[in-house]
């Protein structure tokens, strides 16, 4: 049996990013929310092909301020949004909607692109469904196609959830993340690029980034754009300007450390993205026909930023999960499952039909992919799975 050193995640961090960071530790005496933290939102705005940019702690942070603003510009402090999301998810995107007082309804994803199926969706539309919001969740690299939620709910907010899939391209070739109102990026240790912890969320709507600018600042007015703020130093002259506080905020802000980090490895991002994709083409088309897997998402569009196994039944995939893991190679449950099994959502009374979430949450799993990951190393490995039926 060949052994592996196939860990979930790898460093991406070089000697690049180590010296940028010594020489501006070296030479700023400003280390929190700063010129770096603007410079990196401008070049990643550019990169991403929006408007505007706010670097935040995190990708939690992220999905949290953006709702958060979206409900008070949109509707109202008080209002519980309805909002449609995927049942296969991250636990924090759901926790953020239970804490922020929202009505969940969940929809169940394809195994084409983890996007909502037709059969889903449609079952919503029929007994007259109208959600506030749909939270797209792009999953593991994979991008959703629109269209359909926009032809069913052409009125609802889109939100676009990119934290596992920066780069991840539509139907019409364009990165995920430009045709909801906003959307949200991770940069944790793992994902695509880091900034070891952090976030961004981007949008096109100056009204909107205002506001989440104050709010990613305590609720700050002197965070807001120019005009905005004087306009809310005019409707409160009692209020020392300095503290003028118009909208409930947050302390989401992010450190000129990080967006150091965010710059070089911004630089790279592409070229990740590339090798994760190419990882991604040559595990298909290794494991493909394998008789203990069930389908193989196609390597079209997508950002890879893990290798997915979708097995047949519990038992081949325990059978799998061993056989890698006695090979020195790290899984891990495809992403939580079904988040209605988990023990957070027990309180949760809407029982949806989500078929394809039951079926990945008992017989799937996943293995890492970075641009650590060499060419040879899949095809040991498909050689070895192969050899395990036998």
């Amino acid at each position: 049996m060949s052994k592996f050193n196939w860990p979930l995640q790898k460093n991406t961090i070089g000697l690049e990013e180590k010296f940028a960071l010594i020489k501006f530790i070296l030479t700023s005496d400003r280390f929190t929310n700063g010129p770096k933290c603007l410079e990196f939102e401008k070049e990643w705005s550019k990169w991403q092909g929006r408007q505007y940019s706010l670097f935040v702690s995190s990708g939690t942070t992220a999905n949290s301020l953006l709702l958060d603003a979206v409900r008070d510009f949109y509707f109202s402090k008080k209002t519980k949004l309805k909002i449609l999301c995927p049942a296969v998810n991250w636990a924090t995107n759901i926790s953020t909607f239970k804490q922020q007082g929202h009505q969940v309804f969940f929809y169940d994803i394809d195994y084409v692109t983890y996007g909502p199926t037709y059969e889903s969706l449609k079952r919503y539309k029929e007994v007259g469904f109208e959600p506030d919001v749909v939270y797209v969740t792009h999953i593991m690299g994979f991008a959703n196609n629109l269209d359909q939620i926009k032809r069913y709910w052409p009125e609802a907010i889109i939100l676009e959830d990119c934290c596992e899939s920066h780069g991840a391209l539509t139907t019409k070739g364009k990165k995920i993340g430009n045709e909801g109102l906003g959307s949200t990026f991770s940069f944790y240790f793992g994902h695509h690029m880091t900034t070891i912890e952090g976030g961004m969320v981007s949008t096109d709507n100056v009204d909107l980034y205002n506001l989440m600018r104050a709010k990613r600042s305590h609720g700050m007015s002197r965070e807001m754009l120019p005009n905005y703020r004087r306009l809310e130093e005019k409707l409160a002259p009692d209020i020392d300007p300095a503290f003028l506080f118009p909208t409930e905020g947050f302390n989401y802000r992010n450190t000129e450390l990080g967006a150091v980090l965010g710059l070089v490895q911004l630089k790279k991002l592409d070229r990740f993205i590339e090798k994760r994709n190419r990882n991604y083409f040559k595990f298909v088309h290794s494991l493909v026909g394998h008789p203990w897997i069930r389908s193989m998402p196609a390597p079209t569009g997508n950002s890879a930023m893990t290798l997915p196994f979708h097995c047949k039944s519990p038992e081949t995939k325990e059978i799998l999960k061993t056989r890698l893991n006695q090979m020195g190679v790290e899984t891990r449950p495809f992403l939580v499952g079904n988040l209605l099994r988990q023990p957070f959502m027990l309180d949760y009374k809407q029982k949806p039909y989500l078929p394809n979430s039951e079926e990945i949450h008992t017989n799937s799993f996943y293995i890492g992919n970075n641009h650590f990951v060499t060419e040879d190393q899949i095809f040991h490995l498909a050689a070895e799975l192969y050899r395990c039926v036998s």
